[in-house]
């Protein structure tokens, strides 16, 4: 028996968050994760504020890499099955503070 479908994109958020907290230092604020998610890839790149400048495109670790991937795809999923607006592009921030928001773009098309 399966938990909660909220619960599992829940889960999926934390992963992300979790994830991409290794790149927060004392001289990072925010790292944001910017991705296109499809069922059988994922493209992101990550932006972070240092030293209060925007870096865009650093490159994150490899473990961060596939934590992620298999987190937005796993949250892609998890709210189709909620029978939540399919997706393919979004935005994750994390802050030092351990707060973050997640945005998604439903009106850009999906790249071929």
């Amino acid at each position: 028996m399966r938990g909660d479908p909220e619960m599992e994109s829940s889960r999926e958020l934390e992963k992300i968050g979790i994830a991409i907290a290794t790149m927060l230092d004392d001289s990072v604020s925010e790292v944001t994760v910017v991705a296109e998610v499809h069922d059988d890839w994922v493209e992101r790149r990550y932006d972070i504020v240092q030293n209060g400048k925007l870096v865009e495109g650093v490159e994150g670790e490899r473990l961060v890499n596939r934590s992620v991937n298999d987190a937005l795809s796993a949250l892609r999923r998890d709210m189709l099955k909620e029978g939540q607006e399919d997706w393919h592009h979004c935005s994750y921030v994390l802050r030092a503070d351990g707060s973050f928001k997640m945005d998604f773009d439903r009106s850009t098309p999906p790249s071929a």
